[in-house]
């Protein structure tokens, strides 16, 4: 069992190669929707800009992958309004719409701005009016934070989608480890050749990665600026590290080092270089995570047998175990707001994602349809982003905290796994 269970951190392949294909965006397909999906209207928002979709089309892809919206078809609206000034309430409601979200998008100074203007239609309500400025590079980027206006305005949670991701992608014998905007769009990576990269997270900064790759045939950690490509390694001189999870704060990283058939979790100041080791027993401890406010940290462990998640203090005092039920639990992360901890569970043969509560009852099973990992929770803890499979490929997928919405995000460039979603 130990073997297997680390298997994955055992690889050993040739050197970095620099080249590649340019990388295909990812398309999200709304796999499970809510019942009581909100009908709601998008109208254009004028024309895009060439090579890239309307901000319209950006918002209307957002609002639809989230489960809790249904976007009325534009061909039957009843016109095209894009201020306040033109919008009637009963000729969007005569098409089934209680919601409705207008704007514009206009030069200014060389950039853009965006106006948007969200309105309950069964009251004649205006729940939000903002305005963005921009420039071209990041208007689909600011198409998102329209997305995010609407889905506060209407649940009165933030929303998820003007954030990134970072995934994975295996194409034949090269790896990338690609970061693109929520739904995809502009993938472009920050490492690729032929050594496997593993296991990415973000600061909560979102200015720096961590992610696990290979140096002289051992795993090793690295921790990127994405702004400067400059990379330190965590532990060097020929140790083998994992698992890399920072801190709340930032300036800590919790992993787990292999060395004398043990692996232990550790703790490293990204300033400093100062290490604590927090376990201190003769099994695999591995996939350490933060819980938000910083004060426990929640592992894997095989020291009962199989491997289970247990929790601990951040010092590394008071061991106590979570998990019980069945004989895998694995790849724990708490949701931001500590409510939950989603995990890998192994359930009929299969590597399902699931979800419990802090104190590791009330397990709930979200996706067992094939083998999952590295689930990641959006900014606002209502979405989990995962790797599992479907049709045999390896995809990512996105499911709301309460089952009832999934989407897959796929491409045809490669097989997609181990993603992580900025906050």
């Amino acid at each position: 069992m130990a073997k297997k269970f680390l298997l994955v951190w055992l690889l050993s392949l040739l050197t970095w190669a620099f080249i590649l294909p340019a990388q295909a965006a990812l398309t999200v397909e709304v796999t499970k929707n809510v019942a009581s999906a909100l009908p709601i209207a998008i109208p254009s928002f004028g024309p895009g800009l060439p090579g890239q979709p309307a901000v319209a089309a950006v918002v209307r892809n957002d609002l639809r992958h989230s489960g809790l919206f249904r976007v009325i078809d534009p061909a039957g609206y009843p016109g095209d309004p894009r201020d306040p000034a033109s919008v009637k309430a009963a000729d969007w409601t005569g098409i089934g719409a209680t919601g409705l979200a207008v704007g514009s998008v206009a030069p200014l100074n060389g950039g853009y701005v965006v106006n948007v203007y969200v309105y309950n239609v069964s009251t004649g309500q205006e729940l939000a009016a903002k305005r963005f400025t921009c420039s071209a590079t990041e208007l689909h980027m600011t198409a998102h934070h329209v997305a995010d206006v609407i889905y506060h305005a209407f649940t009165g949670k933030p929303g998820p989608f003007a954030s990134r991701i970072a995934y994975v992608r295996q194409t034949g014998e090269n790896y990338a480890l690609l970061v693109a905007e929520s739904d995809g769009w502009n993938p472009h990576p920050i490492v690729r050749g032929v050594m496997p990269v593993f296991s990415p997270a973000w600061s909560p900064d979102n200015r720096r990665l961590a992610y696990v790759t290979y140096a002289n045939a051992r795993a090793i950690i690295y921790v990127q600026d994405l702004a400067t490509g400059q990379r330190q390694a965590i532990a060097p001189g020929g140790e083998i590290t994992s698992a890399p999870a920072f801190s709340p704060n930032g300036e800590d990283l919790a992993y787990a080092r292999s060395a004398n058939g043990r692996t232990e979790i550790y703790v490293a100041n990204l300033r400093t270089g100062q290490r604590q080791q927090l376990t201190h027993d003769n099994s695999i401890n591995t996939s350490p995570t933060w819980s938000p406010d910083g004060s426990q940290i929640i592992f894997v462990s095989d020291r009962a047998g199989s491997p289970q998640i247990y929790g601990m203090n951040a010092n590394g005092s008071n061991v106590h175990r979570l998990s019980y039920d069945g004989g895998y639990n694995a790849s724990p992360v708490y949701s931001p707001a500590g409510n939950a901890i989603a995990f890998i569970h192994r359930t009929n043969g299969v590597y399902a994602l699931a979800v419990m509560k802090p104190d590791g009852s009330g397990i709930r099973v979200l996706d067992a349809q094939g083998n999952c990992d590295h689930p990641s929770f959006a900014g606002n803890g209502q979405m989990i982003l995962y790797g599992t499979q479907r049709g045999g490929r390896k995809v990512l997928a996105e499911v709301s905290l309460d089952g009832k919405t999934m989407a897959i995000l796929h491409s045809n460039a490669g097989e997609d796994s181990q993603p992580a979603w900025s906050r």
